[in-house]
């Protein structure tokens, strides 16, 4: 029963992305990472980082592309075709980590029920669906973290073997070439690796010792040396794009500074959108930003008002005021917005539960069983507080709204994951329990089938389809 559940919900995932990123044009989406891709194609090398916004960024995500594109160029296909093909490669990369987001729930030792609600919940998730429909380097990022997750799950079922251990350093060193969020490897990898002598005196110190090197210093060295290469051609390490257009001074925020202990997504209920007076609470931003399309790529689609979004997206940039008429979204647009925020508590409830269990199974777990268990629950507890500090110093050194992506969470998918599955597994011992949970997560699906759906129509009578 299960499993024929997990493979319809996966069959499902699958379609809502491949129907999203079929029916959005390549062009929609945050920033132009084509550009990059193109330059490579057109001149055969990988341009200097400051030769266009998104050329900061390191190379392994575009060069890839580039090669694929110059391929399918060979064989005839038009640029329209070759950017359309990319797109679908990035929508691969986001099917790709619902696979291996699956595998780490298989590792856990956690109940049937709990893995296949908590499956869901990733699945369905409306942001990780917007992703897949988008051109960019964060959905391969997002990939090589969670299948370095998985090793490392690997790597300590295996007591450090070396041939998992390798595996984990190579896929360190393609994700931190692919985006600098993917640093947070570093800190997750390192601390849950030293804390696993700790909990199984079994492993030596040496023998730990030995796989943190194999598994951090390659990754280390190349960055270093890149980072190096760097401060030679342009002064600075890590060179940034704020040269050319600084969000931080640019983009609009509110009077109030940004707050890191609020929590008010009744806000984004009411107008699920970004609008002045909803742009300082961190933890709302990104809950909203998860379930909802509230810096909207595709309710502009779906409501359509040809003065006010220009203006609207213009106040974005930061080069215009704020529409003075209401917002266009229609009754149904706010009604799903307001639907999947209400639902969409209840996984966040049972996350936050998910991780005071583990906390206190961390504390007092004692036989050899559970403590295999604990160096694996270390790893998502550190990746989590990781992955949320380094969001929250990207806040302070930008703290505008853009720099309060839902995204930039995503590489916390597996932690996300496995706390879900472990509230659920907390709780799901009395029936009316399990019978609210199945019933919210039926709701959630039904919504964002509704909402896709709703998406992917707009986009189709745009483009003359119907």
């Amino acid at each position: 029963m299960y499993r024929f559940l997990t493979v319809t919900i996966f069959c499902l995932a699958v379609f809502l992305r491949g129907l999203l990123c079929w029916e959005n044009p390549p062009s929609n989406s945050f920033d132009d990472h084509f550009e990059p891709i193109s330059l490579i194609m057109k001149n055969g090398h990988i341009p200097p980082k400051d030769a266009c916004f998104q050329c900061y960024h390191p190379p392994v995500f575009y060069y890839m592309s580039a090669k694929i594109g110059e391929t399918l160029k060979t064989f005839g296909m038009e640029e329209t075709v070759v950017r359309k093909t990319l797109q679908f490669l990035n929508f691969l990369y986001n099917v790709l980590t619902l696979v291996v987001v699956y595998l780490i729930l298989r590792a856990m030792d956690l109940s049937s029920y709990s893995r296949i609600v908590a499956f869901t919940t990733v699945c369905i998730l409306p942001r990780h669906i917007y992703m897949a429909a988008m051109h960019s380097n964060d959905n391969l990022c997002i990939l090589l973290v969670a299948l370095c997750c998985y090793l490392v799950l690997i790597t300590i079922d295996r007591k450090l073997a070396w041939q998992p251990v390798v595996l984990v350093g190579i896929i360190i060193t393609l994700a931190t070439f692919v985006k600098y969020t993917a640093f947070v490897l570093f800190p997750t990898v390192l601390i849950s690796m030293i804390l696993i002598p700790i909990y199984i005196p079994q492993i030596s110190v040496s023998r730990t010792t030995t796989a943190v090197l194999f598994s951090l210093l390659p990754a280390i060295f190349l960055m270093g040396t890149y980072m190096d290469v760097n401060i030679r051609d342009y002064g600075t390490p890590l060179p940034w794009n704020d040269k050319m257009f600084n969000t931080g001074a640019i983009h609009p925020r509110d009077p109030s500074k940004i707050s890191y202990l609020s929590f008010a997504p009744w806000q984004y209920m009411i107008e699920p959108l970004i609008v002045p007076g909803q742009m300082h609470s961190f933890w709302t931003i990104i809950y909203s930003g998860t379930w909802f399309d509230i810096e909207p790529k595709f309710t502009q689609v779906t409501d359509i008002n040809r003065i006010w979004w220009p203006q609207y997206f213009g106040w974005l940039s930061g080069v215009m005021t704020f529409p003075s008429l209401p917002s266009p979204l229609s009754i149904s647009t706010r009604l799903l917005a307001a639907g999947l925020l209400i639902c969409g508590i209840v996984p966040l409830m049972l996350v936050i539960a998910g991780i005071v269990w583990s906390v206190r199974f961390l504390i007092f777990c004692k036989d050899a069983a559970a403590r295999i268990e604990a160096v694996k629950l270390n790893l998502f507890l550190i990746l989590l507080v990781t992955n949320a500090a380094g969001v929250i110093l990207l806040t302070l050194k930008a703290p505008v709204y853009s720099s309060i992506k839902s995204s930039y969470f995503f590489n916390s998918l597996p932690a996300f994951a496995v706390f879900n599955a472990i509230g659920i597994k907390c709780i799901d011992n009395r029936r009316w329990i399990k019978i609210i949970i199945a019933s919210v997560c039926i709701a959630l699906v039904l919504l964002v089938i509704l909402h896709v759906f709703q998406i992917a129509m707009a986009f189709s009578i745009i483009q003359g389809k119907y």
